[in-house]
């Protein structure tokens, strides 16, 4: 059995995160995401959070034997007035190589990650978990997550109403 040690990600991990990344994105694809594709996915998310890295995000990383074997983005946000104006936290993007998966690894990425928000101020923590990853549900419900509200979306190619 594998020794896995976990760490903050470093700007020489990118090019593998941004692999990484592309799997994670492909994934979704299976399980009821539909947005479109954008060219070069891996590189456009490491730009949602490079220059905010170790201040308003981090990515917690899992080494198995020298090597990432997954990796947890993490955001922290202000909510708008309306809904407190308080801080709070985001889980963002978790993938875990299928090698590494079934060892824990999740539940230690993630819980790196909600303590490094709550450092930060957060006095909340949330995620936004695709219809179908019923993995990740039953992980953060195990937690101690609850289901608060759920998004809903609706395309301009699926919009059936008749005076549109």
């Amino acid at each position: 059995m594998s020794i896995v040690t976990y760490r903050e990600a470093r700007a020489d991990d990118f090019p593998v995160l941004s692999a990484m990344y592309a799997e994670l994105h492909s994934y979704f694809y299976t399980i009821g995401y539909r947005l479109p594709q954008p060219d070069n996915v891996g590189e456009a998310w490491l730009e949602s959070f490079r220059r905010s890295l170790g201040r308003f995000s981090n990515v917690f990383i899992a080494e198995l034997e020298g090597e990432i074997g997954g990796f947890m983005l993490c955001r922290i946000k202000r909510l708008p007035p309306h809904m407190s104006g308080d801080l709070a936290g985001e889980l963002s993007d978790m993938w875990i190589i299928p090698a590494a998966r079934r060892l824990g690894i999740g539940k230690k990425l993630s819980r790196l990650a909600i303590n490094w928000l709550w450092a930060q101020g957060a006095g909340s923590v949330e995620i936004q978990i695709l219809r179908d990853n019923e993995a990740s549900l039953k992980l953060y419900e195990r937690m101690g997550f609850e289901v608060e509200y759920r998004l809903v979306r609706l395309f301009r190619e699926d919009d059936i109403d008749e005076d549109a």
